[in-house]
Order: C-alpha cells, then sequence, then structure tokens
C-alpha cells in the first residue's frame, strides 16, 4: 500500500505539470468523433477518482465483499461539462481529489488492507 501511496503522490505534482503545455483549444481538441478530449480524459480521471475514494471508504465499514459497481463513463463525462471548464480547474479538482485518496490510503488499517472487493466477473480482489 505504501508503494501505492508514494506513486499516487507523485503524480500529484507530475501530471500538472505535463498537462501546463497544452493551451485552451489544444485541451478542447476532440480528435475524432465520439473521442474525448484531453480536458474530457482529464475529467474521467476526476470522475474515477470520486467512485475509487468512494470504494476506499466503503470497503472498510461496510459488508465485505463490497460489490463494485459500474458507473456509465461516457455519460459522466458529458454530464460533468468538462469540455466547457478550463483545464485548470479539472486538473485542479483531479489533484485535490487524489490527495485525498492518498490521505484515505495512508490511514487505512494494515489489518483491514485484505478487505475484499467483489468485481462485476464474480472475482474478487482485496483492497491491497
Amino acid at each position: 500500500m505504501e508503494t501505492t501511496i508514494v506513486q499516487l503522490d507523485e503524480w500529484v505534482i507530475k501530471l500538472p505539470k505535463k498537462l501546463e503545455v497544452f493551451s485552451e483549444v489544444a485541451a478542447s481538441n476532440r480528435p475524432a468523433p465520439k473521442k474525448w478530449s484531453p480536458k474530457e480524459i482529464v475529467g474521467h480521471l476526476c470522475d474515477s477518482a470520486i467512485h475509487n475514494l468512494q470504494r476506499f471508504i466503503n470497503v472498510q465499514h461496510e459488508k465485505t465483499p463490497l460489490a463494485l459497481t459500474p458507473y456509465k463513463q461516457d455519460e459522466w463525462v458529458e454530464l460533468q461539462h468538462y469540455q466547457d471548464t478550463s483545464m485548470e480547474e479539472i486538473v485542479a479538482l483531479w489533484r485535490s481529489l487524489n490527495k485525498q485518496i492518498a490521505s484515505v490510503l495512508s490511514h487505512i488499517p494494515t489489518e483491514k488492507h485484505m478487505y475484499q472487493f467483489e468485481l462485476e466477473d464474480g472475482k474478487f480482489v482485496s483492497l491491497q
């Protein structure tokens, strides 16, 4: 778990720097119909972080195995209106969400690392 937290902390610093090269126009460019722009890709990462943060909290206090419920990624990206939001705001949201995930992960007691998630296919995976 420590390695995951360290890597996440590193990405919280690295990703915003990598995305600084995009102008708003470039960040809004969809490479093809039905393909996400860079803004929407980072927005999708925010949506994933929202779902994962909830999962990391719920697995600690709800009945295990915790069923992982999927979400409609395309609809989330569309309804969050990332395309109409500045890249700076989306990156700030991504950064905040992932800092919170790292914080939550760092406070999970070791004995809970083996708590289980149930995947859609019926397989199980531990929090670790």
